[in-house]
Formats: C-alpha cells, structure tokens, sequence
C-alpha cells in the first residue's frame, strides 16, 4: 500500500511546482518516487562509466530524452 508523504507547496506558476518536505520524509520522498530501484541506481552507474570514458552528449534540456 502506498504511504502518504507530508509536503507544503512553497510556489506554483503555470508550468511548475515547488514544494518542500521535511529531511525525516526525504528518504520515503526518493523511494516513492523509484531513486532506490536497483534500474535506476544500475543505469546511474552506467552512465557515470559512461562520463569517465568522454562518451558525453550536451543538452540543453531532459526533455529532448523523453520527446
């Protein structure tokens, strides 16, 4: 079952949202959101290899991964 997470929204525009979670919920926040999965720690470590041997791409932005 799901744990609920306590956070504030400190500033909200049109395309974004902030908020702000207390340090006792940050380690719930980054296993609720998957920081913990052994995929993304597995391609975290790859890409790091990747930055030491020079294979880089600049980007400007995350988005042209997802698009």
């Amino acid at each position: 079952m799901p744990r609920t997470l306590a956070a504030t929204i400190t500033r909200k525009t049109r395309s974004k949202i902030q908020i702000e979670i207390s340090k006792q919920n940050f380690e719930a926040f980054c296993d609720a959101i998957g920081l913990y999965r052994r995929e993304f720690l597995e391609a975290l470590d790859s890409s790091e290899r990747d930055h030491r041997a020079g294979r880089v791409t600049k980007r400007k932005s995350l988005q042209g991964l997802i698009s």
